[in-house]
């Protein structure tokens, strides 16, 4: 039976993981799987976009598995819970596997995070405006924001596993969307 379009995907990302992006061959998936390389083809144009798919893929699933665990009352809660969730993932994930991040197009991963986490950020952050927690005047524009904190962070930690871009992204992500909530404040007083 011919494998599916999940199953390449699958091979290829535990391929990166293994080898790391530039190392990954499309040749290597194939023979994994035993069929054709134009079967890979017939999925996916390019290397490129079997990576996108790929992250894609997994990226939806830690989206599913976040939000399962979710359980603060507040948006800010579940904005800090989140994140500390991804972080301990992406924590056991360097250590798993240490060419994890090493040399991927960073403009897939940033391309995948705004497509697969920006949704959830923006219903958090949306949730938080309605229930008049946060006050944003751009909820679009702050999900932009909070996803590339959070993408940049986890690159951080990549990085140095020993720094501190878990505490950093929540620290900015607090500022973002406590800033403005902040400003109106002090102008009142």
């Amino acid at each position: 039976m011919p494998a599916t379009k999940d199953e390449i995907a699958t091979e290829f990302r535990a391929q990166v993981l293994r080898y790391g992006y530039r190392r990954a061959a499309v040749e290597d998936v194939a023979r994994s799987l035993r069929i054709s390389k134009k079967t890979i083809y017939d999925f996916f144009r390019s290397k490129e976009d079997l990576y996108r798919y790929a992250i894609e893929l997994w990226a939806t699933e830690q989206r599913r598995a976040v939000e399962s665990m979710l359980t603060e009352t507040t948006a800010l809660g579940r904005i800090e819970q989140a994140t500390a969730i991804a972080f301990a993932e992406a924590r056991r994930g360097f250590e798993a596997n240490p060419f994890q991040d090493a040399t991927e197009p960073p403009e897939i991963v940033d391309e995948v995070n705004a497509r697969v986490f920006g949704p959830m950020i923006r219903d958090l952050l949306a949730q938080g405006v309605e229930s008049g927690e946060f006050s944003i005047p751009d909820v679009d524009m702050t999900t932009a924001f909070a996803v590339a904190i959070g993408t940049e962070a986890v690159r951080m930690l990549g990085d140095d596993p020993a720094g501190h871009a878990e505490e950093a992204a929540l620290d900015a992500i607090r500022r973002l969307v406590g800033g403005t909530a902040a400003k109106e404040m002090k102008e009142d007083a």
